[in-house]
């Protein structure tokens, strides 16, 4: 008798005739979960961090790759586009854990351009299979555009001191003269501030401590405003540079050569001292109303504050004088300049301006009302401010605010201190 089998038992046992027998390649899965933040105010790629669940099984994956698209462009990448990404991406090792990443300074986007701020991204991720079992890409991340999110913020607690002069340190030291309880001066300390807010006395040998800048040797050159100018190592000895002055002295720019000019504001004039300290009367002039803060530019031209008006004098290296620009309040404290701009203090104006070099204002920060509330550039309060210093690396603004809620402006002590994030 002959046995017949059906014919779906004979595929079975004869369907893999043709030789092949290779396992097809296990599946690689893609990650999820993508969540992309705006973290920090570099205004780059080192804002941008991204959370991501990685696949179950890790056992297939070498690395993950991120990709960073303007997501005018996000509809159309897919696994296709992400393979022709040669190196416009950030790769990242296995884990079978949560993976956050932070992306770095010159992090660029998939077409080759540099991450930053106003441009709306979408974020992909792949998985880059240990085998050959392709790289299975994300779904898009959320979009999202790097913004400036610069916000002011207090560092120290009350400091018992007069608002004086402020300048900073090669390592981001605040360091601020004590004026006096009032304008009536007398204060006798500079302190010195860590970026911390950590604050000591420096020195104690001042006489309403007002205006200083630091030399390129780390020496403080701190105004007193009962005619004197002193000399304050980095270690903190003092010894008197210059004395005569008529007027109480105020704002001072140290200059490379050793040569320094400072504000006199009673005698409404900018007094200029050689590097062997000896004055001179350098410029007067009835555009001068109290003068306060001064800057050079690098052409030689000096600014300089009113503080009995809300002007901006500049004075040209031919000692031409003229009113640049005029800062609202009515009242200036101290300004500086940097980059692109000069930072004026409007004391009574409760705010910090910017002034081009064309003399255009706009305001800074600060909402004008007076306060010490905390927020962004636009909301935060200020109070009486007196004078700015930015450090060295153009990241942080630090302003000098008087504490008290007294309505007399005369006082202006206690103080404390304010930081901004400064976007270059």
């Amino acid at each position: 008798m002959r046995l017949f089998l059906p014919f779906s038992l004979l595929i079975m046992f004869f369907g893999c005739s043709d030789g092949d027998s290779t396992p097809a390649s296990p599946v690689l899965d893609a990650p999820t979960g993508l969540d992309v933040r705006d973290i920090s105010n570099f205004g780059n790629g080192q804002d941008m961090e991204l959370g991501f669940e990685p696949p179950g099984d890790l056992s297939l994956v070498s690395e993950f790759r991120i990709y960073v698209v303007k997501a005018e462009n996000a509809t159309s990448f897919d696994s296709l586009a992400a393979a022709g990404i040669s190196n416009n991406y950030t790769a990242v090792e296995a884990s079978e854990n949560y993976i956050k990443v932070l992306l770095i300074a010159n992090s660029k986007d998939v077409d080759g351009d540099l991450i930053l701020e106003g441009q709306a991204y979408q974020l992909f991720v792949s998985s880059v299979g240990t085998e050959n079992n392709g790289s299975p890409l994300s779904s898009a991340s959320a979009s999202i555009m790097l913004e400036q999110r610069s916000a002011v913020r207090t560092i120290t607690g009350v400091i018992q001191a007069g608002s004086g002069g402020m300048d900073m340190d090669a390592n981001g030291n605040i360091y601020m003269g004590d004026f006096g309880s009032t304008l009536d001066a007398g204060g006798k300390n500079v302190y010195k501030i860590t970026p911390e807010g950590e604050v000591a006395i420096f020195n104690s040998a001042m006489n309403g401590a007002s205006g200083n800048d630091f030399d390129k040797d780390g020496n403080l050159y701190q105004s007193s405003t009962v005619g004197f100018m002193s000399k304050i190592t980095p270690e903190g000895v003092s010894s008197t540079f210059a004395s005569g002055f008529s007027g109480g002295l105020i704002g001072v720019s140290v200059q490379d050569d050793g040569r320094l000019y400072t504000c006199n504001c009673g005698g409404n004039l900018i007094n200029e001292v050689s590097a062997d300290g000896v004055i001179s009367t350098y410029v007067a002039s009835p555009l001068f109303n109290c003068p306060n803060g001064i800057d050079v530019d690098a052409e030689g031209n000096l600014y300089v504050a009113n503080f009995g008006n809300g002007d901006v004098v500049k004075v040209t290296p031919a000692k031409e004088v003229s009113v640049f620009a005029t800062v609202p309040g009515g009242n200036n404290g101290h300004l500086l300049i940097h980059g692109d701009f000069i930072y004026v203090v409007a004391r009574r104006g409760n705010a910090i301006y910017q002034v081009d070099f064309e003399g255009k204002v706009s305001k800074f920060a600060g909402s004008g009302s007076r306060g010490t509330a905390n927020g962004n550039l636009s909301q935060a309060t200020f109070s009486l401010p007196n004078d700015i210093a930015i450090s060295a690396d153009g990241r942080k603004m630090y302003i000098n605010d008087v504490a008290g809620s007294s309505l007399d402006e005369r006082i202006i002590s206690p103080v404390v201190i304010r930081e901004i994030d400064v976007i270059e």
